[in-house]
Formats: C-alpha cells, sequence, structure tokens
C-alpha cells in the first residue's frame, strides 16, 4: 500500500497551531512518511500577515471583548464570516505553488485559515483534506472546504460536529489535540527545579497568560505569593511583561520569572509544578491534562469565545477550577496550596480525559484512510 505523503497547514496566531503541526509532523516522520509543516502566513502578502498576526495579538492583548465578538459573530453564515472567508481565500493564493511543488495525498490544517483556498486548489491537485480541531468547540470556520475528514478533541466536540453537518460522525474521530511526547515523559523534578533555585518541597505555581503574553500577571502572582506558593512566571512574547515582573519580583526569592521559553522547558515545567494558573487554549488544556496538572483558569487571562468552553470543560471534568475575579483567584490558589489532596484528586481527573497519544492516532488513521 501506497504511503501517504503529508502536507500540514498551520498559522502562527499564538503557539498552539503551530505546536500541533510541528507534532504531527515530527511523528510523521518518526514513522517513516513524508510530511512537513508549513506555516500558511509565510505565503501570504505581506500586509495581509501584518493584518492577520499583528492585528490578533493586539485585539487579544487590548480589546479582547472586541476578538470575542468577531468570533462569535464569525460562527453563523452572515458578514463577518462571508468577508473573513473571501480574504482568507484572495490572500492564500500562492500555497497552490506549495501544494504543487511538494505533491502531497493529504494536506491536514491545524488552522482554518488556509481552508477557503484548498478548496479551489483540490480541484487541481486532487489532494484530501484533513481538519485537526484544536478547540473543545468546532467553529464554522472549521467547516470551510468541505473536508474530507475530521479529527476532533472530545466526544462533546464531535457531537457539535454532528449538529453541523449531519452525518459527519461517520468522517470523524475522536483523538485530542496533537501535543508533543516532551509532555508525557517524567522528568527529575528535585533535579530540574534546583537547576531554578527552586526547593523540593516548595509548591510551585506555574503562571502563563499564553505566548504572546497580557492579562494581570501581578495579580495571579500575589495571589499565589499570597497563598505561600512559588510563582513561576511564563510571559511569552510580550517583552514588556517581562521586564515589568523582573523589576517587580526580581528580589523576590519566591518568584522566578522567565520569557519565551522552549517547548522542553514549558514541558519540565508542566511537570515540575503543583498547579497552572493560565489561559485554556486548546494546546494548553491538552498538555496539562497529559501532565496530570490541575489547571486554575484566570478569568481575565483567557481569550473570549473560543476558550470559554475549554474553561468549563476543565471544570465539568474535575481537571480544573474558575477564578472570575481575583477574589475568586486567592481564595483557589490559597486551596491548591493547602489541600494537597485537592491537587490529587484534580490530577486524577486531569489524566482520565488525557489523550496523550493523540498524534499517533492522527497519523495512523490517515495511513488507514
Amino acid at each position: 500500500m501506497k504511503e501517504p505523503r503529508l502536507l500540514i497547514l498551520s498559522a502562527s496566531t499564538g503557539n498552539g497551531h503551530m505546536s500541533a503541526a510541528g507534532a504531527l509532523e515530527a511523528e510523521a516522520k518518526s514513522q517513516g512518511l513524508w510530511a512537513q509543516a508549513v506555516d500558511v502566513l509565510d505565503h501570504v502578502p505581506k500586509g495581509f500577515r501584518a493584518w492577520y498576526r499583528g492585528g490578533y495579538e493586539q485585539l487579544v492583548r487590548k480589546n479582547p471583548r472586541t476578538w470575542g465578538h468577531l468570533y462569535k459573530t464569525s460562527d453563523r453564515p452572515l458578514f463577518n464570516y462571508q468577508v473573513q472567508t473571501v480574504m482568507d481565500r484572495q490572500f492564500t493564493r500562492r500555497i497552490h505553488h506549495l501544494i504543487a511543488e511538494t505533491k502531497p495525498d493529504w494536506v491536514v490544517c491545524t488552522h482554518s485559515l488556509p481552508q477557503p483556498r484548498l478548496a479551489v486548489a483540490r480541484k487541481l491537485y486532487g489532494f484530501r483534506m484533513a481538519i485537526v480541531v484544536t478547540d473543545l468547540y468546532v467553529h464554522r470556520m472549521w467547516l470551510r472546504g468541505k473536508p474530507d475528514h475530521f479529527f476532533v478533541p472530545q466526544e462533546w466536540s464531535a457531537d457539535v460536529l454532528e449538529k453541523r453537518i449531519p452525518g459527519s460522525r461517520a468522517i470523524t474521530d475522536v483523538t485530542g489535540i496533537p501535543i508533543h511526547p516532551l509532555f508525557t515523559q517524567p522528568i527529575d523534578r528535585a533535579a530540574f527545579r534546583a537547576a531554578h533555585g527552586i526547593p523540593d518541597s516548595a509548591t510551585v505555581a506555574l503562571i502563563s497568560s499564553g505566548g504572546i503574553g497580557g492579562g494581570p500577571m501581578a495579580d495571579a502572582t500575589d495571589a499565589v505569593l499570597n497563598a505561600g506558593g512559588h510563582a513561576v512566571l511564563i510571559t511569552g512574547r510580550h517583552e514588556a511583561a517581562t521586564r515589568a515582573m523582573t523589576q517587580r519580583y526580581g528580589g523576590n526569592s519566591g518568584v522566578t520569572v522567565l520569557g519565551s521559553i522552549p517547548q522542553a522547558d514549558m514541558a519540565a515545567w508542566m511537570q515540575s509544578s503543583e498547579f497552572l494558573v493560565s489561559k485554556p487554549g486548546g494546546l494548553t488544556t491538552f498538555e496539562a491534562l497529559a501532565s496530570g496538572l490541575p489547571f486554575l483558569v484566570f478569568w481575565p487571562f483567557l481569550i473570549p469565545g473560543q476558550e470559554e468552553g475549554n474553561a468549563e470543560f476543565l471544570e465539568e471534568q474535575g481537571a480544573g477550577m474558575i477564578a472570575r475575579n481575583v477574589a475568586d483567584l486567592r481564595y483557589m490558589a490559597r486551596r491548591l496550596v493547602d489541600q494537597p489532596e485537592t491537587r490529587s484528586e484534580m490530577r486524577r481527573c486531569a489524566l482520565a480525559q488525557a489523550i496523550p497519544d493523540s498524534t499517533q492516532r492522527i497519523i495512523g488513521r490517515l495511513r488507514e484512510l
């Protein structure tokens, strides 16, 4: 049987989509397949790239409510959805050259951006299209281009898709979200902590507001410190936040300030921490589940729209708590620091929902198809 060639398309808005693409590429290559992960934003006009990537980051940081409004209104086949689809189709024409050069059997999308253009390109090049949905909620943007197959995070996601496309269960697999195997590999926690000057006896809270940074990091840090925990801050690509947090907590032995860190380090910190204070992006959610890391969602970090459903899922499954304001955060941080039995139960619930072999499932299924 001929082995499939896989072209994996994503877009670097935040870290999650490209991380999923990279995990799939690595797994496919480990199985001896030809695979290439590509950032579609490297193949669009400069102005569209600046608007698409920069506009997203600015909205998320400075006006998240506007982003939430756009997300929700584009989930209906009305003006916002139509305009975005026309723009996506128009400005991604250069991927035709990429497809002509690589001759894939499957084009796999971990971001919805290329889908309208792929609907045109597949008529010329004859590939099939698979969609790896990287949020629990299946937004309308993921449906574009009439995909041949869907890979979704949970049964709930498959139910949403079935309501939107009756009969889609026949072309849908529940596989979780692709994560790197680093997040399931145990490490020497004591040695890792010692290398960063943190006692093994400390209750470590990993604090992150996502790859683009932003949000009230000081509020989260103070809540952890007041609860008696050690705060490790991942400030992402937001250099101003890194400087501000370093200036504020530079002399505090209970705080470790880091900026944007490699994926391997993030995996090690997840394995070495007692709980996570963060926004529930799709990849972050499934990385935390695979790591057995209790998740304290801090609502001011959250991106309205796609991450609201992720937060509710974590809470419903017992793997997370939602702090909607600073008072909630202080109470919940204190509870997680003081009650190891609560952390143990949340860890058990997280591991029960984890699908650590998601990349293997997806690549294996594509080979079958």
